[in-house]
Order: structure tokens, then sequence, then C-alpha cells
């Protein structure tokens, strides 16, 4: 496989076939309804396929299973896949990172290269860094929330909300994750965060997916391969469909509080570009009751995320490459969702053989961050084209803000694909 070592963009090759875009539709036998895809057919691979396949099996599956543009394989459906149900709540349709998503907010400032250079922006991060633990780290000290004196359904995770979530709250991981100083077209200078809910989170979504999978036996329903789901009208799939709003919250906690660490290392307070309030967040590992034509459905994103019509949503690249601010379209095909980033075109284990630690510095030419071998898998030549993605679902989102990468903070782990 191609490793993208150097990347040219469709503009710098005359010779490049047309991009296919539009919307394709894949009706099989042995399906109980189509799947609709943003992606090229050819171009998602047999594991993504396999399991949109069983996404589109689902004894409760909706109207069709959606494919977004930056679709590849995950664990039970593919990520970049928006999956529909009746009456049923699938937990590996959401994810082990419930609540995962994005935060992002001008700033207003301008951006001053000359000076606000490499020493600058160096001075910059580290204090983010300082305010906001990374990785396997967390606060020394637990952090206050009214949200942590909430009750799981799942009582046996309730001690996690001392151990782990209170010391998590506000801080990143690593993995795709990351924080992040972009520059608008206009030369603002924006500020984002990608984060999830952590250990708390991953362990909620364990539970669950662990209670679908031993009551599909006593259900006596066959469900295809790690797609066991649980019904809304009875209380176990209230008890997850609760847990996992918690989850959602802790998410979009965390990356506000993160998101104010990162204006305070540039002497702001948040009250200077309005607060919460003007912070735009999307998340894109959830499932909500949802009521497309007349019926009313557990839409499941995983990799994907809302896009009504007016909504502002945030389409991040890979380290290196554009962001976008988006306006969403609303288009009933997609359940009015769209496309969670770029998409992942080579598996973590791949892109640490595949990928060179120079090729992977020379992908951040242009911006200020620092390479790291820890975190490889995360370079640019791993994801596909940001501006590919793009261009094949306009008809979902509208682009309102291309933010260029200044300097990007992340932590070294093992991560999943999910």
């Amino acid at each position: 496989m191609d490793t993208m070592d150097d990347q040219t963009s469709p503009a710098d090759s005359p010779t490049r076939a047309p991009l296919p875009l539009g919307m394709v539709t894949i009706e099989e036998s042995g399906l109980r309804v189509p799947i609709k895809t943003w992606l090229p057919p050819d171009e998602i691979d047999a594991g993504a396929m396999g399991q949109l396949r069983n996404a589109a099996s689902h004894p409760a599956v909706g109207p069709h299973v959606a494919v977004m543009p930056d679709c590849h394989v995950g664990f039970g459906v593919s990520i970049g896949c928006v999956f529909p149900t009746v009456a049923e709540v699938v937990p590996t349709a959401v994810g082990v990172d419930i609540g995962c998503g994005m935060c992002a907010v001008s700033t207003g400032r301008t951006h001053k290269p000359k000076r606000m250079d490499a020493r600058w922006w160096g001075a910059w991060a580290q204090k983010v860094q300082d305010a906001v633990p990374t990785g396997f780290k967390a606060h020394r000290v637990p952090q206050r929330w009214d949200g942590l004196d909430a009750a799981l359904r799942a009582e046996p995770l309730q001690p996690l909300m001392t151990t782990k979530a209170a010391p998590q709250l506000g801080t990143l991981g690593g993995g795709n994750h990351f924080l992040e100083a972009q520059v608008d077209e206009d030369g603002e200078i924006w500020l984002m965060v990608h984060s999830g809910s952590r250990h708390t989170g991953l362990r909620i979504a364990d539970h669950y997916t662990d209670l679908a999978r031993d009551l599909a036996g006593a259900r006596g329903v066959e469900f295809p391969r790690d797609l066991w789901s649980l019904p809304v009208d009875d209380h176990v799939g209230q008890d997850y469909l609760h847990d996992m709003d918690w989850a959602t919250s802790f998410a979009r906690e965390s990356r506000y509080r993160m998101l104010e660490a990162m204006l305070g290392a540039m002497d702001m307070d948040p009250n200077e570009v309005g607060g919460r309030d003007a912070f735009i967040n999307i998340h894109h590992n959830f499932a909500r009751l949802e009521r497309h034509g007349d019926r009313e459905m557990v839409v499941h994103r995983k990799g994907a995320t809302s896009a009504l019509a007016g909504e502002l949503g945030i389409i991040p690249g890979s380290m290196g490459a554009p962001s976008y601010i988006v306006r969403g379209r609303g288009n009933p095909a997609s359940f009015a969702s769209c496309s969670h980033g770029a998409g992942r075109r080579l598996g973590r284990n791949q892109a640490r053989k595949a990928i060179t630690e120079a090729a992977f510095k020379t992908a951040l030419t242009g911006t200020h961050t620092r390479p790291s071998k820890g975190y490889i898998d995360e370079a640019p030549q791993a994801y596909k084209d940001i501006t590919e993605v793009l261009a094949r679902q306009a008809d979902l989102v509208e682009i309102v803000h291309t933010l260029t990468p200044i300097i990007t903070v992340k932590g070294d782990s093992k991560a999943k694909d999910d």
C-alpha cells in the first residue's frame, strides 16, 4: 500500500482521475436494507464492508445504513457509519470512547507570524501541557464538577467516579486526540480540542457490551457479529442510554476545560471570546432518539457527527492538514450527518511500519509541531486526504471556515482504532 510519504494535492496532479462524488446505493441479497455510501464502494476496505453488511442485516435496522466518506474498519460497526435502529440500542455502534468529539473557538486575535514565531508557540504549548495532562497522565488532585455526583445505572462502575473520572476530567489522553492552534482564512487564531470520555467511558462501553452479549441468548434473538443490542423500552436499554449520556457530558466538560486552559495560555479570559456559549462542540460517538420521516429511531453515529440544517460542526484534518468549521445541510439520506474527520487509510501497526520519522517530520513542514516517535501512527500519511473527504460530502455540509494548523499538542499512548 502506498504510504503517501510525499503527499500530493489534487491541484498538483494534472493526470489524476476525477474524484468520484455523490451518494451510491448498495443493494445486495441477504441485506435487510440498502447501504447508502458517500465513499465509493471500491474504496471501502473489506473489513469495513463486512461490518456495514452486518449493520444492514441487524434485525432492528432502520430504513438504510449511511456511510460517511471517512469510513474505515472499527469494532462492531465501521468508523464513519450512521446506523439507525428501531426500539434497540447497540453499544458497539457507539464504541468504546463514548462522547468523543470536537470543540473549537475563534480567539478573535490576529495571527502575527513574525512575532508569534516557533519560540512563542513553543512557550504556549508548554503552558498548555503544564495545565492539561496528556497520554496516560491525569491531574494530581481530583477535579470538581457537579456531574461527578451523578449516580451511574451501572452500579459496579460507581467507584470510577472518584478513582478515574475526577482526576481525568479535563485531560487529553492519547491516540488521535489533540489540542491545536490554527489560523483561518482571515488571519484569526482558532483553538481546537479533540478528546473523549477517557477510562470511565471505556468501562461503561465494555460493561453494556458484555451485558448485551450475555442477554442475547436469553432473548432468543440472533444478532450479526458483535452487534448485540438492548431494547430501549426495557430498563437495560434505558440504563445504557443514561450512562452513555453521562459519558457524553463528561467528555464535553473536559473539552470545555481544556479549551479554557488553551485560552489561558494566551493570557486570555474565556469571557473575551464570549465564554462557553461561543464554543462550537460536536461529538461523534453517540446514539440518540431521533425522528426521521414518520419513524422514531435510535440513530447511532460512530465516527460521524450530527449535521442538522444550519448546525455548526467541526471536521478536523490530520496533523499538518487543514480542519474545517462546517454548517450542516440536514440531508435526510445521511440522517442529517457528516464525517467526523479525514479517516484512517493505514491501521496503527501499518503506519508504524510504513512511515519513517523523517517522512513524519517532512509532513509537518509549515507548522511549529515537533513530531514524536510515540505517535508516528498519527502522522498525516496514515490518514485520507481531508480535501477529498470534504469534496465528497458537499451535499451534507458547507464549509464556513478553513483552519490551517499552527501547532499541535498530543500525548503518547497505545490506542485502538475505535
